[in-house]
């Protein structure tokens, strides 16, 4: 157990809200345990769908909750709330909040990887207010291979990336989105293990501090997801630990990331290709994450932690 100090006042984990409410209770949930673990006595601060706070069984507010707060865990993932304004205008951190960090839609942040000489897969975006002629569909089905990968622009929770491998499909779901208002961005799917690394900014003396990676198997033609299997690589040979440290480092840098990010990449023809970086990971405990900082045997209580010490440090 780390030497926490008892003078310090309150550690509040939100969780719940109205974006994904059981998700957030189980998240939440994990990062109270992982600060427990290691001394920290943190408050359980419930949010509901409707917006009302609970602490310890009682009723609160965000203003009464950051008055005695030096620190707070926000594991609901909603943007734009009046709380989240309220903390930046209390100078309350809120560690792991959807409310900051990079705003990127897909294409764009593999633009500006590209610009780093960071290698991406090569893309096509269909825009929902341009026509969606016979055209496109050509272009993309004697450009890209089988199957593509077809996926909202930005990220959407509601709307679910496809796999497709006949041309009948291209266009059915491309009519689809279009016809729904949904910006679209195109690739060729690699059924690759998917390796992911978790990178943590200001942590054990280390600028960027990168774990170990985890890869993801999945069965058939499923995408990576958060039932994919997953193998941690604890002793991986020295060299491809430098490559994989590197890249990860020259990403967070690229990106101008201040916040912990998982980023995913798989190996072909000899090179390291990016495929995603989450700039507000998942804190599942069985996650991509999460297990790859197990690698090396940190917990997000460590990273709270050493937080917490930084800021009390100043």
């Amino acid at each position: 157990m780390l030497k926490v100090s008892t003078s310090l006042p309150d550690i509040v984990v939100l969780r719940g809200g109205n974006r994904d409410f059981k998700q957030s209770l189980t998240e939440g949930g994990e990062v109270l345990a992982s600060l427990t673990k290691i001394g920290y006595e943190p408050v359980d601060v419930l949010i509901g769908k409707d917006g009302e706070w609970t602490a310890r069984g009682f009723p609160t507010n965000p203003h009464d909750i950051f008055s005695k707060a030096h620190t707070v865990v926000d594991t609901t993932r909603m943007k734009g709330q009046e709380y989240q304004s309220l903390a930046r205008r209390m100078g309350v951190p809120l560690l792991f909040s959807e409310d900051h960090d990079v705003t990127l839609n897909r294409e764009d942040l593999y633009r500006v990887l590209r610009q780093q000489d960071i290698k991406v897969p090569e893309t096509f975006v269909v825009r929902a207010h341009d026509p969606l002629d016979d055209k496109v569909f050509r272009h993309l089905w004697t450009h890209f291979h089988t199957p593509l990968l077809i996926r909202p622009l930005i990220k959407n929770q509601a709307v679910q990336s496809k796999l497709i491998k006949r041309f009948h499909d291209l266009e059915e779901v491309l009519r689809k989105y279009h016809e729904e208002g949904i910006d679209v961005h195109v690739l060729t799917y690699k059924k690759l293990p998917t390796s992911s690394v978790a990178t943590l900014p200001h942590f054990r003396n280390e600028e960027i501090y990168t774990s170990m990676w985890v890869d993801s198997f999945q069965d058939g033609d499923e995408l990576p997801s958060k039932n994919s299997h997953l193998r941690s690589h604890f002793q991986p040979p020295e060299f491809k630990k430098e490559h994989v440290t590197q890249l990860a480092k020259k990403i967070h840098k690229a990106l101008g990331l201040k916040h912990p990010a998982c980023i995913d990449f798989v190996y072909h023809n000899n090179h390291y290709i990016t495929v995603n970086v989450d700039c507000n990971p998942s804190l599942r405990k069985d996650g991509r994450f999460a297990q790859s900082l197990a690698t090396t045997g940190v917990e997000t209580g460590h990273y709270i932690h050493e937080h917490i010490k930084r800021e009390f440090g100043r």
